[in-house]
This record gives C-alpha cells, structure tokens and sequence, in this order.
C-alpha cells in the first residue's frame, strides 16, 4: 500500500514510471554508466541518463554490465548467494483469530515459519471485515522442491499446518494464493565478507552509480534502514552531499552459517572477545583510572589511621602498624593519616596504571 501511494505520487508529478520492465543490460563506458537496456512486451529499448540508483541485487547488476566487470569481480558477486521465500496467503472466513501482527513458528513438525496477520497490521489490507487474511511464510531456495511445489499443492499445506498448530481449522479457510519472492535475505556466510568487499570496491569506482537497500549493498536491512539508503542516494544527487551508503545499519546481528571448528583460530576468538568487550565496556582514560584508584586508596587509609589515633579499633592499630615495614614513615600516629593518605595514593595510581597496562 505505502509503495502504491509513492507510485502515485510519481504520477502526479508526471514523471514516468516503467513496471514490469526487466532490465537486460547495464551499458557504461569505462566508468561510467551510459544507460539500461529494459525489456516490457517482448521489446527492448535503451534508457539513458546521467545518474543511476540501483536496488538490484547487486551480484545481478555485475552479471548485466556490458562490457563485462572484470574476472575477479565477477567470480566474487557469483559466490554471494541468498535466502529465498514463499508466501501462501489464506484468506479465513473468521473476523478475528488473534491479536498478534505476525507470529514466528519454531515447531519442527510444520514447514511454516512465520504467519503474517494483515488484518492486525492495518483494518484497510483486508476490504470485507468478516474475514481474516493470512500470509504464511516459508523459507526456502530458489527451484527446491519447497519452491517448486504448484501452488494448489502449496495452498493445502498452508490450511493443513494451520490447522495443526491450531490457529484455525482448515475448513474456514475459502481461498489462498502464492507469492514466490527470491533473493529475499542476503546470506552471511562464511566468505561473503572478503568477496563483497571486492564487488564494493569495483562498484564504487562507477562515478555516477548509486546501489541502495538489501538487494543493492547485499545486507541484512529493515526496510527503514533499506529505505534510508535511497532518501541519503537522493540527497547525494539532489544536495550534492556524501553520505556513505554502505555505512547504514552496519551492524551485523544476522548470521546464518557459523565458522567449522577447524576455522575458529584463537586470533579469531580474541577479536570477538576485544569486540564484545568494547560494546559491554567503556574505554576507561589510563590516567583519570589511576587518579580516582589512588585517591580513593589513599582516603581510605587516611580514615583508617585517623579512626585508630582517635581511640577506635584497638585490634586494628597492630595491623595498620604492620605497613610501616612497607611504607617507610608511616605510623599510626598524630601524623600517619597524611603519610597514609600520600603513599595510598601513590600505590593506588601504580596499581590501576599497571592493570590497564
């Protein structure tokens, strides 16, 4: 619905939008894009320009330049692979099933593993308020058995696992349909990193080519992070600013293969480990550290004297009396509590010093 309205809103401003155009060719000249060769209705036509945004898939984009991308960025885009999934939309003659947006589903005896309720997301996404429509993803690989079931088939699955986990009985459910969408989810495995930094770095040298959202920079976005990435591509064009793109939602909280055993180097685990350990604790300064160790040392036996000279704690005075065989002057005496105070901290601040060393 929200890109319906963006599409009309290109409209109104009679500018021109091509839909069910697939894009054959990426032309350029050295560094440069010249312009895309789209196909729509059998028939090919050359679209040029002077600026280009890509939300492509990024290893598609390498595949269409013509001339051709060089060897090795070429075989790294090839080796970028992604997550596939399907959805099976169910419309349920209920008005309410239950209150949830979308449900994650981690039971090993059904396929299924999230179940959107479009109803919940917005009343308008479902035209008759009698009913209830569901959209139940599968996740899967592009031409597996999964991917390839007919849609009829893949339409008794969806009622029969909703049914089993109880969310509705199959017999309320009166129509379905299929959505295949491919290269839904960017895949982090274990050599994507080297092999898209490659593709960045040949990608970037295109002087007047942008590559936007998940598909674009190959990254495990949310669609407000996704959608960023072409508001700050425009003001790029239209501002002249230099917002870095790549930069957008770098953290990387998505992993879908970890390293085998054998991969797992203890230089690899002591950069997870200074990693975490940099996002749980703050830097501390190696001075300001020493500075409140030490005088708070030193406060400490400057108390402790002052508390024994004053007449407290008789059984403490011979253990405060044993520091004067360390720290030379000191006693417990009118004047130990100064003496304390100085060599607490001096002894404090080396302490923390050495620590953070």
């Amino acid at each position: 619905m929200m890109w319906e309205a963006v599409a009309a809103e290109i409209q109104r401003r009679q500018a021109v939008l091509r839909l069910s155009s697939e894009v054959v060719s990426i032309r350029r000249t050295g560094r440069r894009i010249d312009g895309v060769v789209v196909r729509s209705a059998e028939r090919e036509e050359l679209i040029q320009g002077s600026h280009f945004i890509s939300s492509m898939p990024v290893t598609e984009l390498v595949a269409k330049l013509s001339p051709p991308a060089p060897a090795e960025v070429r075989a790294a885009a090839a080796k970028l692979v992604y997550r596939d999934f399907l959805a099976v939309c169910l419309i349920v003659n209920r008005p309410a099933l239950f209150p949830d947006n979308w449900i994650y589903v981690h039971s090993p005896e059904v396929r299924v593993g999230r179940i959107q309720n479009f109803k919940n997301w917005s009343p308008s996404m479902v035209p008759d308020a009698e009913k209830t429509s569901l959209g139940l993803e599968y996740f899967c690989t592009e031409n597996d058995s999964l991917w390839n079931m007919p849609d009829a088939d893949l339409v008794e699955l969806a009622k029969r696992e909703l049914e089993h986990i109880g969310l509705a009985r199959a017999a309320d459910v009166e129509a379905g349909c299929v959505f295949r969408n491919d290269k839904a989810y960017p895949v982090y495995d274990a050599g994507y990193r080297d092999c898209l930094a490659t593709v960045r770095a040949f990608v970037d040298g295109l002087e007047n080519l942008q590559t936007i959202g998940r598909n674009g920079l190959h990254r495990y976005n949310n669609q407000d992070h996704a959608m960023l990435t072409g508001m700050l591509a425009a003001r790029n064009l239209l501002l002249d600013q230099r917002n870095d793109l790549w930069s957008v939602n770098t953290e990387q909280e998505f992993h879908e293969q970890l390293l085998a055993d054998a991969d797992v180097t203890p230089e690899y685990l002591a950069r997870i480990l200074e990693f975490g350990l940099t996002k749980v604790f703050v830097k501390l300064d190696r001075v300001a550290l020493g500075l409140s160790v030490g005088t708070a040392s030193g406060l400490v036996l400057f108390l402790a004297t002052l508390f024994v000279t004053l007449g407290g704690g008789p059984l403490v005075r011979p253990i405060l009396g044993l520091l004067g065989q360390y720290f030379p002057g000191y006693s417990v005496t009118a004047a130990g509590p100064i003496v304390g105070l100085a060599y607490g901290f001096v002894v404090g601040s080396w302490a923390a010093g050495a620590s953070r060393s």
